[in-house]
């Protein structure tokens, strides 16, 4: 599968007003500027991250299909763990299944009163890997 990684916004200015199907975010000057789209070829999990302050990222927003789930509890992107060491950039990121597993098991971990909803994307997943 191809899963995917993208940037929407600066944390303090856009997780409190983050809503599903947002197509732009206010940057550092108040401008609006929009978020990239989903790549046409990824098939797998969409993740959204924003930019905290000094320069960590944390992932808010998980999607499969038109499926969607604002995360409670952001969780921290670990390059190494859940980019497989490349960087971002404004252009949605493409990772492989062991990021992207790696990133929504620690999602699930930090996000129990989600679970529901994220371990149904994670059974479609696993359904499309491996059939029923």
């Amino acid at each position: 599968m191809r899963h995917v990684i993208r940037f929407e916004g600066g944390f303090e200015r856009n997780f409190a007003t983050l809503q599903p199907g947002i197509s732009e975010y206010e940057g550092e000057d108040g401008g609006r500027y929009p978020i990239e789209a989903w790549p046409a070829g990824a098939d797998g999990l969409g993740f959204g991250i924003m930019e905290q302050r000094g320069k960590r990222f944390a992932a808010v927003r998980v999607r499969y299909g038109d499926k969607e789930v604002l995360l409670k509890q952001p969780v921290s992107v670990d390059r190494d763990r859940h980019l497989g060491g490349r960087r971002f950039s404004a252009e949605p990121v493409k990772i492989g299944d062991t990021e992207a597993g790696a990133l929504l098991g620690d999602i699930l971990d930090a996000n129990p009163e989600q679970r529901a909803e994220l371990t149904v994307m994670r059974d479609q997943i696993r359904r499309a890997l491996h059939g029923p």
